[in-house]
């Protein structure tokens, strides 16, 4: 799996240079057009237009790089998935912006809702999926936690969109709750893994390996005596015979 994922990196490095080069270049455009219009054109309806597609270009490219950062990484799928999803959900959102179907078609409205939460959570999921490597097990346990409270905040959302039903007041508190303590988690796991001293991997694979800093305590004092460290650990375990 490991010699997998080290095959496919250089080909993921070039993919997410290319995405992040296809979003300067369309996020400029858009932004040109932007300033154009506020520049020179009366603010009616395609300006509006004009500019809500820079704010939404700009918007969902930030996801699309969110999304990005996963690729060359373990789990590079939920980033080409997550990359996929807000790349189709910024088509829909400018056709709906340019286009203004009506509120009677709830099909092309409910999918674009859903698309809408799917690339939010996707994009915050794969930032905290840059965590799945830490060996912290609290990060671990906090990362699992918080993705499942983000999936659960999806769910939440959603089901209103494709039901019509509000669900009532305690729907509300749960979505509420929820919301805050995936919000909680987003903020808390990534700290944790920068205050935790995370382990190296071979005192973690080996619990009675030295630590490292008695090995460097071992280096100083082979280097001390002039010797390499193998030479001092070899003097101290297996001392010279006395002269008879």
């Amino acid at each position: 799996m490991t010699d997998a994922v080290e095959q496919t990196r250089p080909r993921m490095s070039v993919l997410r240079r290319v995405i992040v080069g296809i979003i300067i270049v369309s996020f400029g455009l858009a932004a040109l057009g932007g300033i154009v219009v506020l520049l020179g054109a009366e603010l009616g309806d395609p300006a509006w237009k004009v500019l809500g597609t820079t704010g939404l270009v700009g918007a969902f490219s930030v996801a699309v790089l969110c999304c990005a950062s996963l690729l060359g990484r373990r789990l590079q799928i939920v980033g080409l998935v997550g990359a996929a999803v807000a790349v189709i959900t910024a088509v829909l959102a400018i056709i709906a912006l340019w286009a203004q179907p009506s509120w009677e078609a709830e099909l092309f409205w409910d999918v674009l809702w859903t698309m809408v939460a799917a690339s939010v959570g996707l994009a915050f999921a794969c930032l905290l999926l840059l965590l799945a490597d830490r060996r912290q097990r609290v990060v671990r346990i906090g990362l699992i936690v918080t993705l499942a409270l983000f999936a659960l905040v999806f769910v939440l959302v959603v089901y209103p969109v494709w039901t019509d039903e509000t669900g009532g007041e305690a729907y509300s508190r749960t979505m509420g709750i929820a919301s805050i303590l995936a919000a909680l988690g987003a903020i808390v796991v990534p700290v944790l893994s920068l205050l935790l001293r995370e382990r190296p991997a071979d005192a973690a694979a080996r619990p009675g390996a030295l630590s490292p800093s008695t090995i460097a305590r071992l280096e100083a004092e082979a280097a001390r005596r002039g010797m390499t460290p193998d030479e001092l650990v070899a003097e101290l375990i297996w001392p010279a015979a006395p002269p008879a």
